[in-house]
C-alpha cells in the first residue's frame, strides 16, 4: 500500500475537483467536506447548499455521486451514493 498524501494536499485536490463539477442551477452551490480516510485514500462527501432562504422541503432535490476519494497518487474517483455510504462506514475520521 502506498502512503497517503498529506491532508492539506488532498484538500487542495478536492477543492480543484469540486470547482470543476458543474451544477447547473443558480440557486445552489456544490461544496464538499472531508469525511475521513480509508487506508491511503481521503474520503470526501459532496454537499449541495441552497443559496435561497427557503424551507428544506421546498428545495430542489439532486441525484448523483454521494462523494469521492482522493488516492495516494492524487487521483479523484467519484463514488455512487451506495458506494459512498459503505466507504463512510469504513472511514477513519480525522
Amino acid at each position: 500500500m502506498r502512503a497517503a498524501i498529506a491532508k492539506e494536499r488532498a484538500l487542495q485536490i478536492a477543492r480543484d475537483h469540486a470547482a470543476g463539477v458543474p451544477l447547473d442551477h443558480p440557486d445552489y452551490r456544490l461544496r464538499f467536506e472531508l469525511s475521513g480516510r480509508i487506508g491511503d485514500e481521503w474520503l470526501f462527501a459532496y454537499r449541495i447548499e441552497c443559496l435561497k432562504d427557503i424551507p428544506p422541503e421546498e428545495q430542489e432535490q439532486f441525484a448523483g455521486a454521494g462523494g469521492f476519494v482522493v488516492s495516494a497518487k492524487g487521483q479523484v474517483r467519484d463514488l455512487s451514493a451506495p458506494m459512498f455510504m459503505e466507504a463512510q462506514r469504513k472511514a477513519e475520521t480525522r
